[in-house]
């Protein structure tokens, strides 16, 4: 690589450890930007940074691939292809090589922004698009177990139904064939602690559960369950909870009765994340423009729940609206708590990546 520096800039005089310090913070990734992602690609300064030799390429990485946001299909193609170059690094023995795997901590994989896309320039129906990406289905669980070593090996992991469902089958595949030649298979244990589940319209996936394998290290790993709502089904529900007006005993419950407890031995809690909407706010402004809004997390104690379910203290309306930057326990096992900053949302063709990239959904566990 030819040097990105020349002699006469004012960093040339810098020692080369400020110089990578300089690079490091540089390269960090701006979930927080307000341009939308796909006008500024956040990763933008890291990957030409990466240009600039081989050494500060190795040093910027590690920050680099600590989050990763893979919003499109060709995303999720493009960090394949990433890997096998690896792969391939790593069988010609070259410097280049870097392993990716251990630098992964947090993962959002979801292609809505493509269902977005589609719907708002061809006037597509949900199930149009739909129908359509099953011809890719192919392709994408190729990548998808390409994927598959970084994907069980991230303690922090946000994924659609879809794309959980080809997670689960992987893994299966994968037990089954460890299983013929390794019978201490069930006595690993798995990486992932957070699991958050992007609900959606669109969600034509059912029975996602009954993929799991027996075996599955992935889901007995699992301490904390989130349920990201589906912003243009669920919004009005959650805000009369976010307002102190509904109980969120039916809508949650229902989902918390769908869990796969049998394979779920190491859960702790189960989250619903949505937008904090108490009265007054410009509903229109929601539904189209969007607004900047607080993020709401309710927590249930798993342990709690599963000693009896019918018993379980939901809260009664009306109960207290919770303040932004603060966390109220409603009672044992029920919390509900707002971050204090805030994040752009709008009910109709909307996503929770940005919100999650900037780690406002970010749940219990430290990374």
């Amino acid at each position: 690589m030819n040097p990105a520096i020349s002699s006469h800039s004012p960093l040339s005089d810098l020692p080369i450890e400020i110089l990578l310090i300089i690079f490091k913070d540089a390269a960090q990734p701006t979930f927080s930007q307000r341009e939308k992602y796909n006008k500024k690609n956040p990763y933008s300064t890291a990957l030409s940074l990466c240009l600039v030799s081989r050494l500060v390429r190795r040093t910027i990485l590690p920050d680099f691939l600590h989050t990763i946001l893979l919003r499109r299909r060709h995303s999720v193609k493009k960090f394949a292809d990433a890997l096998l170059m690896q792969k391939a690094y790593a069988e010609e023995q070259s410097d280049l090589f870097f392993d990716y795997t251990p630098a992964v901590q947090r993962m959002w994989i979801c292609e809505a922004f493509d269902y977005s896309l589609n719907a708002q320039a061809q006037s597509y129906s949900w199930m149009d698009v739909m129908h359509e990406s099953y011809y890719k289905d192919f392709e994408l669980k190729r990548n998808m177990s390409v994927l598959l070593p970084v994907i069980l090996a991230a303690p922090a992991l946000v994924v659609d139904r879809r794309h959980l469902k080809f997670i689960l089958e992987l893994e299966g595949a994968e037990n089954a064939r460890s299983s013929r030649t390794d019978h201490n298979i069930s006595g690993q244990s798995g990486k992932t602690k957070s699991l958050a589940i992007i609900q959606q319209s669109i969600n034509y996936v059912l029975n996602v559960y009954r993929n799991i394998s027996k075996e599955s290290v992935f889901f007995a790993s699992i301490q904390h369950l989130t349920y990201l709502i589906d912003l243009a089904e669920d919004s009005s529900h959650f805000r009369d909870i976010s307002s102190g007006v509904d109980s969120p005993k039916n809508r949650v419950s229902m989902w918390m009765r769908d869990l796969p407890w049998a394979y779920m031995k190491s859960l702790e809690t189960f989250s619903v994340v949505y937008p904090h909407l108490p009265a007054p706010y410009d509903f229109q402004s929601y539904v189209t423009w969007g607004l900047d809004l607080h993020v709401e997390r309710l927590t249930v104690s798993a342990a709690l729940y599963k000693q009896d379910p019918e018993s379980f203290p939901w809260v009664t309306p009306p109960f207290p609206v919770t303040d932004p930057g603060t966390k109220r326990i409603e009672s044992d096992g029920l919390s509900f708590e707002v971050t204090r900053d805030k994040t752009h949302l709008t009910q109709l063709l909307c996503s929770w990546d940005k919100a999650w990239a900037s780690g406002l959904i970010e749940d219990e566990v430290v990374l």
